[in-house]
């Protein structure tokens, strides 16, 4: 399990317990503030941030300062991707959720209402907080987990995330517009988020070779065999989201536990 899960989850999937969704551990640390500020500034924060992370890139402080940003990264805002289950069971911790645009596409897109992003806490006082440009929507769960479903189906990748660790605050719903997706994956710069407690694997015998499921892959997890007329997914590679499965018409794949495939066990 990743080291959230130790840490804050007493050795269960850390964003399967309550504690970490509650209003108590909201009103500690000044997390209230620390959110509205966050989202509140983030299209003018981040754009000098990633200019500076440019310049460092080019220096020998790249490696230095890779572990540093990381562990500030834990402290105050870090993710983990979930599969369509997870999601679905953290929806029976929380009340509902409240729909907001994602502020990483307003950097990265110029799109300022692209709603794929869903605050997990129904706290009044910090819907307040948040500029008028958010236009926040309240859903119910199942309102919630439906539209959640159809961005499973498009191919979006599921991720939780905290608002000073271990409070979970948001559902994000991320592809290559989203800076958590660029930081760790694309330009691989430091990590910003785990990847699932799951990895995806492929029954052979069920797989017909059709590569529906490499185009939905965010990550170039699976590998076609010309010679086999097969694809099998690389477990060092895959994130474990699961929205491969969307687009299987054979349903050849499945989710097993990151911690029984030993290639990937210590791979977050």
């Amino acid at each position: 399990m990743c080291e959230f899960c130790i840490q804050h989850g007493e050795g269960k999937k850390w964003y399967l317990t309550m504690e970490n969704y509650s209003l108590e551990l909201l009103d500690q640390e000044d997390r209230r503030e620390y959110a509205a500020k966050f989202l509140n500034g983030f299209h003018k924060r981040v754009p000098p941030e990633i200019r500076q992370l440019d310049r460092i890139r080019k220096t020998p402080l790249r490696m230095l300062a890779k572990p540093v940003l990381t562990r500030n990264q834990k402290r105050d805002h870090y993710g983990q991707v979930v599969p369509m289950e997870d999601v679905e069971r953290i929806f029976d911790l929380v009340q509902g959720a409240v729909r907001l645009p994602c502020v990483c596409r307003r950097v990265t897109t110029g799109n300022m209402n692209a709603r794929y992003c869903y605050g997990l806490t129904m706290d009044q006082q910090l819907m307040d907080s948040l500029d008028d440009s958010f236009s926040l929507e309240t859903l119910t769960k199942d309102e919630a987990l439906d539209s959640i479903r159809k961005l499973d189906k498009e191919g979006l990748v599921h991720s939780v995330w905290t608002f000073k660790t271990p409070f979970i605050g948001g559902l994000c719903n991320c592809d290559q517009d989203c800076m958590a997706y660029r930081i760790t994956h694309a330009r691989k710069d430091y990590p910003v988020m785990f990847r699932a407690e799951w990895v995806a694997e492929v029954a052979a015998d069920a797989c017909n070779g059709c590569r529906l499921c490499m185009r939905q892959c965010q990550y170039g997890a699976i590998r076609y065999s010309s010679n086999n007329k097969k694809v099998t997914v690389d477990p060092t590679v895959c994130y474990g989201c699961g929205v491969c499965r969307a687009v299987c018409n054979k349903d050849a794949i499945a989710l097993a536990p990151r911690a029984s495939m030993k290639e990937a066990v210590d791979v977050w």
